[in-house]
Parts: structure tokens; C-alpha cells; sequence
């Protein structure tokens, strides 16, 4: 039988105080109305001192060895136990006197293992049997097992119902705070992905801010920068300048508003290739070649986006840092194992530090984009050209 859940001892411990108190008072009730039993005052004396022994113990004393393991528990029984066989025995009145040891009997079933608490039972159930067959034989005996035993029964019964009703609600109770702690960590972690997903949609703004809006004003400062330097001397081409100038701005517009709806519906507005091919020509003829090796075939949006975003910010570092003679190519590759690389190459002088620009947030972001896609990115001076170079490879 399982012991009650420490949570309902407490409660258990009222039970117990109303029913020592109730049962003893009841019991020796009997010893005013029945004075000519009476055969010592002092024997009287001693099972009313023996009686209130026995209940403040039973008040008290179970509380006090609680928790201080079987061998203070199994004294305090023997104990108690010991004065019951007392008053039983020394009690000038018989009958009544006996259901003394129900407390004790319900406290063993509460607190105790099953068998120990049945020998408990069985001990002060015999001593009240006892009593009665010593003096009486048989026919004493007889009345008092059908009495007993039904007080016994019921006791046992009506104990053993309380217990599992306790155990029952200190489970509801343990699986209510189990449920409030597992729905407080679900809150937690709800929040934490929240927040989780506010910070990687703030970062991937930013990476669409730097690798489109960027790209386009780096594209914009170097056509202005030329329109004034040809100012001057020629003036119809600085103007041809401007108005391309103002035609880029444009189209930084259009791509501001491509990148909000990709934002909203991961899907490019074109093909990769048609989009690297529109790239290139904004370059300017000659400055830029694409070449595209391997069957074109459709990939992922979020794939084809990210490579249109390598592509752009490898083209801008060749506006920022090459030479102005510098010539670049982009080349799509794919490949037949279910892969795709684009480089990014260019002939001029290199970044200032290969290193220094890998470390550039524009690749920063390109390299989170393709690692979230399972692919790497390999930046630095192109083995000798004398220039940079960007290769993605990404499964697709």
C-alpha cells in the first residue's frame, strides 16, 4: 500500500487529532455512569493518566518522529501500543473501553506498510478478544468478535478510503503545478522564438538593405562620380552619365519593392539566370561578363535569391575596390550532382586585404545566407589574376 504524499500528511494529522480526541473522551465517558466497577481509585487514576499519555501522544507524537525514519516511527507504535495493552488490562470496565486502539489501528493504515500495519491491527484487535475470553470463555468471546470485528472493519475501510482520497489530490495537485511549470516553459520558449525570429528577420532586412539599396547606391556614387569628372571638358557625356545615374536610382526603387514582396512571399520575380543576365548589363557592356555552364534548371526561391545577392555584392566590391580598368565574370555553374556554384572574379588590384574585406558585413551576410542553405562561401585574391574572388557553392 502506498504511504501518503507528504502534501496531505497535514490533513491527515487533523483527522487524526479529531478522532483521539472524540474516541477517548468517549470511552472514558463511561467511567461516570458505572461507579460500582469501580475496585481501586488508584487503578482508575492509572488509566485515565495511561489515556491522556496516550492521546497527546497520538496528537503529537506522530508529527514529531515524522521524517526521522522507520525506526521513530516503530517506537512511537510500540508505545503506544504498550499503554493501550494497559488501559485495556487495568480498566475496571469492559465493552466500550476497547475501541480506545481505533486511532492507533487508522494510524498505522495511513502511515505504515501494509503488513506491519495489519500486525498492529491484529495485536490490538487480539488483546480486546482477550479480555473478554479469559474471564467469560466462549460465550464472552463470541459477542465481542462480532462487535469488534465490525469496528475494526470499518475503521480499516473508512481509513483506507481517506488515504487514496488524499493520494488522489495531492496527484490533481502535483500534476496542476506540473502543468503550470511545463506551460510557464512553453511561455518561455514561445518568447524565446519570438524574439529568436525578430532578431533573424532584423537581420535579414539588413542584409537586403546592404546587398540591394547598397548596391545600387555604390553603382549610383560611381556614375555621379564620373558625370563630374567628364563635367567640364564633356558635357553630353557627364549628362548621359546623370540620366544613367537616374535610371539605377530607378531601378534601386523597383528593387526595394522586389525585395519587400520576397520578404512577404519568398518568390523571386524572375528566373536566376534572367535576373544575373539584367545584373550584368546594368554593369555596363564589356566591364562584366556571365557565363553559364551545366542545364539551367529552377531552384528554391530562397536559393536563387541568396546566389542574386552573392552576385550583387561580389560586383560591388569590384566597383568599391578594382581598378577602373578592371574586367569581371560571373559564372553560374550547374552541376550534375545535384549542386550549384557562382563565382564572382574580377582582374583589378583586390580588395586592401583580402582579409579585411571577407570580414565586410555585405559578406557577412552573404556567408549567413548560404550557410543557412547547408552551402559555404570562399572569399579572397584570385590565385594569379591579381584580383578578388567570391565562390558559393550551395546544394539545390
Amino acid at each position: 500500500m502506498a504511504t501518503v504524499a507528504p502534501a496531505q500528511r497535514k490533513r491527515g494529522r487533523i483527522y487524526g487529532t479529531l478522532a483521539y480526541g472524540s474516541v477517548v473522551l468517549s470511552c472514558y465517558a463511561g467511567f461516570f455512569n458505572a461507579p460500582r466497577y469501580y475496585t481501586s481509585e488508584w487503578m482508575v487514576i492509572t488509566v485515565f493518566t495511561l489515556g491522556a499519555i496516550y492521546a497527546v501522544l497520538g496528537i503529537f507524537g506522530a508529527a514529531c518522529v515524522d521524517g526521522r525514519g522507520r525506526a521513530a516511527l516503530g517506537a512511537y507504535f510500540a508505545v503506544q501500543c504498550a499503554i493501550l495493552t494497559a488501559i485495556i488490562f487495568l480498566s475496571p470496565i469492559r465493552g466500550f473501553i476497547g475501541i480506545i486502539v481505533l486511532p492507533v489501528v487508522s494510524q498505522a493504515v495511513f502511515d505504515l506498510r501494509a503488513r506491519t500495519a495489519l500486525l498492529i491491527g491484529l495485536y490490538l484487535f487480539g488483546i480486546n478478544i482477550a479480555i473478554w475470553a479469559i474471564p467469560y470463555g466462549w460465550d464472552g468471546m463470541k459477542d465481542a468478535l462480532i462487535s469488534y470485528s465490525t469496528a475494526f472493519a470499518f475503521t480499516v475501510a473508512f481509513t483506507i478510503i481517506t488515504k487514496q482520497a488524499l493520494n488522489s489530490h495531492a496527484r490533481e495537485e502535483k500534476l496542476r503545478q506540473e502543468t503550470e511549470a511545463a506551460n510557464a516553459l512553453l511561455r518561455a520558449n514561445a518568447a524565446q522564438a519570438d524574439e529568436l525570429a525578430t532578431t533573424r528577420e532584423r537581420n535579414r532586412v539588413a542584409r537586403e538593405i546592404h546587398d540591394g539599396v547598397g548596391h545600387y547606391l555604390t553603382v549610383v556614387k560611381t556614375q555621379l562620380d564620373a558625370a563630374l569628372a567628364l563635367m567640364p571638358t564633356q558635357p553630353e557625356r557627364a549628362r548621359d552619365t546623370v540620366e544613367k545615374a537616374a535610371r539605377l536610382a530607378s531601378e534601386a526603387l523597383e528593387d526595394v519593392r522586389r525585395s519587400v514582396g520576397t520578404l512577404r512571399t519568398e518568390t523571386p520575380p524572375a528566373s536566376l539566370v534572367d535576373r544575373l543576365r539584367a545584373l550584368v548589363r546594368e554593369a555596363g557592356e564589356g566591364a562584366v561578363t556571365l557565363r553559364v555552364e551545366g542545364a539551367a534548371r529552377p531552384l528554391a526561391p530562397g536559393v536563387e535569391h541568396a546566389l542574386f545577392r552573392a552576385a550583387q555584392e561580389g560586383l560591388t566590391n569590384v566597383r568599391k575596390h578594382a581598378g577602373d580598368a578592371a574586367q569581371a565574370e560571373v559564372v553560374l555553374h550547374f552541376r550534375e550532382n545535384g549542386r550549384v556554384t557562382l563565382a564572382v572574379t574580377d582582374n583589378g588590384r583586390g580588395p586592401a586585404g583580402a582579409k579585411s574585406a571577407a570580414g565586410g558585413y555585405g559578406l557577412v551576410g552573404i556567408r549567413e545566407r548560404i550557410e543557412v542553405l547547408g552551402g559555404r562561401v570562399a572569399a579572397g585574391n584570385a590565385a594569379g589574376a591579381g584580383g578578388f574572388a567570391l565562390t558559393i557553392e550551395v546544394p539545390a
